[in-house]
């Protein structure tokens, strides 16, 4: 492929993602979105889908009392998906490229380096546990996902 015609591609999928981005995720110079995860009346499970764009997040928290169980699961048909859960105490950042800084204590086996596609665990404490679901640095452009939760 010529040089040109490369940078004209690389060019409009980065115009893509851009234009994306901003729609779905709701960005603000100041803050980083988040959502909630809620169970219908009588439910203890609940799925939420949503869309990634490379190397980008999607937050949610869960409210979670001492000695539930909590599972956590995350399916694509494209692209590395994954996620990390953090405790109550963990604070959101956002770095000079707009992306997410976590920082606080993940739960074993669910923090940055441990790529979860799905855990399960007792909650240690009671509070709003964070959950963050994340497509790798390299991959598709946009992928889709779902994220199911249940707390028991």
């Amino acid at each position: 492929m010529r040089p040109l015609a490369f940078a004209s591609i690389a060019l409009m999928l980065t115009q893509l993602a851009s234009a994306v981005v901003a729609p779905v995720l709701g960005q603000s110079a100041s803050a980083l979105p988040t959502s909630t995860i809620t169970f219908p009346a009588g439910q203890t499970l609940t799925t939420v889908n949503g869309q990634l764009v490379l190397g980008g997040s999607d937050l949610y928290y869960v409210s979670a009392k001492a000695g539930q169980t909590l599972l956590v699961s995350v399916a694509t048909n494209e692209g590395d998906v994954s996620f990390e859960v953090y405790a109550p105490d963990a604070a959101i950042a956002k770095s000079a490229d707009s992306k997410a800084m976590l920082r606080g204590k993940a739960l074993p086996d669910a923090g940055p380096d441990d790529h979860a596609k799905a855990w399960v665990g007792r909650i240690p404490r009671s509070g709003n546990y964070l959950i963050a679901v994340t497509l790798a640095e390299t991959g598709p452009v946009l992928t889709d996902y779902s994220l199911t939760v249940s707390l028991q």
